[in-house]
């Protein structure tokens, strides 16, 4: 229970409170009712896109569930009492309490009230000597609310302050973390680079930040969906050659891969001569380390890649040529599975403890 209140008639003064009525308790129901969608999405969304979670997360889903089914039955108890207490209200005097409901009154003289209780779903309890009837202490004005409390004796006033700094302190916990998981699935993302892929491009140990924004964003998989959406949509353009990307590698979903696209669709792909061909022409590729040359690490040349590639796909390449999983290995690269472009590199742990600073800044 959240709080206790006693009646003291000496301290009552006469007060009425009337139940939200008109544009005002449609307002307060769809309110709610986006409350409740907000939380079964937070809770799906969460699931899925918790940074270092490939799997269902359980304790989500259990935690999310449990708070939609307390939302649920305060919107069902919000939604039984307005209907009994249409066009109704309280009315509060040193004599007692007199509850308005739709065709009847309820007198509850000030004797036979033993304490009043806010309950967890939204209602006052008035508790009585032999009885107890509950009125919808949320369906008052906000104004309302805080007046109606003010007339009673808290009988617990630490309690009350104490969970109102835990609820305070969770609430804030929780819409920080939807807002912080939302920022790094839908605009930007920290990530290591853990291998030599990308040298001299990018080195091992190098921080850096992914933006999301530019080829729009990406919703991942949630129940009920066969695969995450790529809202290309709402970005700014398509992929271009010479973007480094982050995307999900076909052979590998619980991993993400950082390398350079090197053709779009359309694209006539070849290598020769250790170099790559784009619609017949040598591209200049200064970045390059090593020799490029045609092979991939599979134990056959399923995946081959050179020709015109196809619509909906990319070739992307490791910077490093002879020490780089890409689609030399796994085939072409579905858009829909590019997560983000790079953007910029912030942080080399062994350069900045050598005050090289040289490399920082917008990757290109």
């Amino acid at each position: 229970m959240i709080q206790f209140l006693r009646f003291d008639s000496s301290t009552i003064e006469e007060s009425r409170f009337s139940i939200i009525s008109g544009r005002d308790s449609v307002l307060f129901f769809v309110k709610r009712a986006v409350y409740l969608l907000l939380f079964v999405y937070s809770t799906l969304f969460l699931a899925v896109a918790i940074p270092f979670v490939k799997t269902p997360f359980v304790p989500i889903y259990f935690l999310g569930g449990c708070a939609t089914a307390v939302l649920v039955m305060r919107i069902v108890n919000y939604v039984a009492l307005f209907v009994r207490y249409r066009n109704g209200g309280i009315i509060v005097t040193k004599e007692g309490l007199e509850l308005r409901e739709r065709g009847a009154t309820i007198r509850i003289p000030a004797a036979d009230i033993t304490y009043l209780e806010r309950t967890f779903v939204g209602n006052v309890l008035i508790r009585q000597k032999y009885a107890k009837t509950s009125f919808p202490f949320m369906l008052l004005p906000e104004d309302d609310r805080e007046k109606f409390l003010a007339l009673f004796q808290d009988m617990a006033p630490r309690r009350s302050v104490l969970l109102r700094k835990i609820w305070d302190f969770v609430d804030a916990i929780v819409v920080a973390l939807v807002l912080a998981v939302h920022i790094i699935q839908y605009i930007i993302q920290a990530y290591y680079i853990p291998t030599g892929s990308m040298e001299d491009t990018l080195k091992v140990g190098d921080h850096l930040f992914v933006e999301k924004i530019t080829y729009g964003p990406v919703v991942p998989q949630m129940i009920g969906m066969q695969k995450p959406v790529h809202l290309s949509c709402l970005g700014i353009r398509k992929i271009r050659r010479g973007d480094i990307v982050i995307f999900r590698p076909p052979h590998d979903e619980d991993k993400d891969y950082i390398k350079r696209c090197i053709a779009v669709p359309g694209d006539r792909f070849e290598i020769k001569e250790g170099a790559v061909f784009i619609n017949e022409k040598k591209t200049e590729e200064p970045y390059v380390k090593g020799v490029t040359k045609p092979f991939n690490f599979g134990p056959t040349r399923q995946n081959e890649i050179e020709g015109v590639v196809p619509p909906g796909k990319v070739i992307v390449m490791g910077d490093n040529r002879e020490n780089s999983q890409d689609s030399r290995f796994f085939g072409y690269l579905d858009i829909e599975r590019v997560k983000g472009k790079a953007f910029i590199l912030y942080w080399n742990t062994r350069q900045v403890f050598k005050l090289d600073f040289s490399r920082f800044g917008l990757i290109r």
